[in-house]
């Protein structure tokens, strides 16, 4: 398994964990429950967590077979969201709301255009991550044309500086010089 795939799955898992919890959340509050907060919250926040882990954990060779775990993925993390905020934050609903057509359909709704969404951003997550990485390999090979330069000669004298030349040296008074004679 390559790292991109790798990266991807982890993203997968992430992202079954943070929308689980984020449909749990707002499914709970549209139907007439409070806002999660402390530990109903963190309780959520915990198994979400561990459901995105699990998903991003399992590797399925086929697309197909993908897409069917992040759908159940989703569906078991909205599951565990409604169980654990209706254990946890005190739930307002009727036991009939509770099995209602209606809330069953939403969720599978749900469940299964996020599952396709996630399904397609694993996806193309892996296909931009391979795309880069030959760019990448052309760009940190900085190959250049070839480029013919003309050479002209030239007459052009090159002078030598007075410290390099062999000789009598620099012109200076007499070492010893009489003084006052």
């Amino acid at each position: 398994m390559s790292t991109s795939v790798k990266h991807a799955a982890h993203l997968r898992g992430g992202l079954v964990g943070a929308c689980s919890a984020l449909t749990a959340t707002v499914a709970h509050t549209a139907a007439g429950g409070m806002a999660p907060t402390s530990s109903p919250l963190i309780v959520l926040l915990l198994l979400c967590a561990a459901l995105g882990a699990a998903v991003g954990g399992i590797n399925p060779q086929t697309r197909a077979v993908k897409t069917g775990l992040l759908i159940a993925g989703l569906g078991a993390g909205q599951l565990l969201g409604h169980v654990a905020l209706a254990v946890s934050g005190g739930h307002q609903h009727h036991a009939v709301s509770l099995l209602s057509a209606p809330m069953a359909g939403l969720h599978l709704a749900a469940a299964v255009g996020l599952g396709l969404v996630i399904g397609m951003a694993e996806y193309l997550y892996v296909v931009c991550a391979s795309v880069l990485s030959w760019l990448r390999i052309f760009a940190a090979a900085r190959l250049r044309p070839a480029v013919f330069k003309l050479w002209w000669p030239s007459n052009v004298v090159v002078a030598r500086p007075v410290l390099l030349r062999a000789g009598l040296g620099m012109r200076a008074p007499p070492a010893v010089s009489g003084m006052g004679s």
